[in-house]
């Protein structure tokens, strides 16, 4: 008889979990993109070709690799380039349709949140620096979505 009981409550708790699953999910939810589905291997840009800073940010489709950036300074006449895994693995703690967040580092208290929201042509990014888990520095900047290359950008080499 415990063999049968066993078996029995092992089928209801497979039933039950397949229920909540089956209940859980929205049929809505299916239709809706992530943000690096909706908005991978687009391009966007801050300042002008006439200005001495200039920042070119694209978004990739993939969650290990979601955002690469190129920084024109001033004094060069070449781009840095920098992908954001090589600050530390990138956490995706938050992935809507046209909104991401973000967590780059975190393993020592120290650790930056980068949320991007995109509307429209216009992409905002703020950048949430953490020291030791308290917030140390925030920046907020807006790029424009651009059909320029990054491929024809010129590298600075160390």
């Amino acid at each position: 008889m415990k063999p049968y009981i066993l078996r029995l409550r092992a089928f209801a708790l497979i039933a039950l979990i397949s229920f909540s699953f089956i209940a859980c999910s929205d049929e809505g939810d299916e239709d809706e993109k992530l943000f690096l589905e909706t908005h991978g291997d687009t391009v966007w840009k801050f300042g002008e070709p006439e200005d001495d800073f200039k920042v070119y940010a694209q978004i990739n489709s993939t969650p290990s690799n979601p955002f690469e950036i190129w920084v024109k300074y001033e004094s060069t006449d070449c781009y840095e380039y920098q992908r954001i895994t090589d600050e530390g693995s990138p956490e995706v703690i938050e992935n809507r349709e046209n909104k991401v967040q973000i967590r780059i580092g975190g393993d020592t208290g120290d650790y930056a949140d980068l949320t991007m929201t995109i509307s429209g042509n216009i992409l905002r990014v703020e950048l949430d620096y953490y020291e030791d888990g308290v917030l140390d520095d925030e920046i907020q900047f807006v790029l424009q979505r651009t059909t320029d290359s990054t491929d024809a950008l010129e590298l600075c080499t160390s």
